[in-house]
């Protein structure tokens, strides 16, 4: 079995080429692992083991035993991913549109067509901003539809893929992978990974910010965009699988209901916004374009640092490194990362090389100032 392991501390990174699964591990379990995708023998393991850490052979076996399961378990769960597209027949059709929108990026006309009022609003507000009145030939066409009760999206011609009506956001994550390859004339294969966070540049260097849904990663880039910091993409950061540049992608930034009140003081225009309401992934929210478009970034930005960020009130600013094992705990389970192995080892060293940082704050002033040090390398 093909495995790709890095050391972060005294601990491992494995990486499961099977599964396309990451395991950050102690050493004993480690030792285990190893020899099962070996092909070593259960019982030759458990002998090393008892000798190695000075372990009863019962309590040896107990712990092989449970990383047999473990791996078992993770076998069941690769082959019943959720999200992946169902079986579709080549000559699905989509029907008539509600509308036919078209976006300019980066010189090219993307047109996307949308069957019904909820299947555009899904989509089309983190482009709208694009929303150009050329009528000349699109150089891509989206279709985006429901057949015989499932969501469909057609690029071109080509079937791509339906999910059920309740998994809407792969069918939004599809359209933007799909999407971001044309942008950069590249293949699925050809990224390191796709990362659920907010990015932003500046001075050539970028940043990207992460965690759970609502800790503030949008709002956080929205108070920097207005400090004159320049927004690369929110929610789907893609990372170039050669170089480990962070990319540009060409979506809103989306303002999530609590967020609205403190950023109508830096963007006014908020105020107007259409809102927007997901309740698949519970969430209402308004977009805010770009203050700048990146139109001859697509070469993409080496990134800096990852930053942690939890917005608490009453919380002044503190701003501290994180360490790795539990930076890769945080970042590894909602991020997409290829699972190509050449792939793999290059997001494995473009992790490992890069500072982490926690960045719990509630004074915007305080905490634009420590972003600006970690890109003046000032900590």
């Amino acid at each position: 079995m093909n495995y790709t392991v890095r050391s972060v501390g005294n601990k491992k990174i494995v990486w499961l080429q099977p599964f396309n699964r990451y395991l950050l591990l102690e050493m004993p379990a480690y030792e285990v692992i190893k020899g099962l995708m070996n092909g070593d023998n259960p019982g030759v393991i458990c002998e090393e083991l008892s000798g190695c850490y000075d372990l009863p052979l019962p309590e040896a076996r107990r712990f092989v035993d449970e990383i047999t399961r473990m791996m078992e378990q993770i076998s069941a769960l690769t082959m019943n991913i959720p999200g992946k597209p169902s079986t579709v027949s080549p000559g699905s059709a989509a029907a008539d549109s509600y509308s036919i929108k078209r976006y300019k990026i980066n010189g090219q006309i993307y047109a996307a067509e949308y069957e019904s009022e909820p299947l555009e609003n899904l989509i089309h507000p983190k482009f709208a901003y694009l929303e150009c009145g050329q009528t000349s030939a699109a150089d891509h066409t989206f279709q985006v539809f429901q057949k015989d009760g499932q969501l469909v999206l057609k690029i071109n011609g080509e079937l791509i893929g339906q999910w059920l009506p309740e998994q809407e956001h792969f069918l939004s994550g599809k359209f933007s992978m799909e999407l971001v390859n044309r942008i950069y004339h590249k293949n699925e294969t050809d990224w390191m990974g796709v990362f659920h966070a907010s990015a932003i540049s500046h001075q050539n260097k970028s940043i990207l910010f992460l965690g759970d849904s609502g800790n503030g990663k949008s709002t956080t880039c929205a108070v920097l965009m207005a400090a004159g910091f320049n927004l690369l993409s929110d929610d789907f950061v893609p990372v170039d699988g050669l170089s480990g540049r962070v990319c540009p992608f060409p979506a809103a930034l989306s303002v999530k209901k609590s967020a609205l009140a403190p950023l109508l003081q830096l963007f006014p225009g908020l105020a107007q916004a259409d809102e927007f309401s997901y309740p698949a992934m519970d969430k209402t929210v308004r977009y805010l374009p770009p203050a700048l478009q990146s139109e001859n970034t697509l070469a993409g930005y080496p990134c800096k640092a990852l930053i942690f960020v939890k917005y608490e009130q009453n919380s002044g600013m503190n701003l501290e490194k994180l360490s790795k094992d539990i930076a890769f705990q945080k970042l590894v389970p909602d991020s997409w990362i290829s699972p190509l192995e050449e792939n793999a080892g290059r997001f494995l060293d473009w992790f490992l090389d890069l500072p982490c940082y926690r960045l719990t704050y509630s004074d915007n002033e305080k905490m634009v100032n420590g972003v600006q040090k970690i890109f003046n390398d000032e900590l």
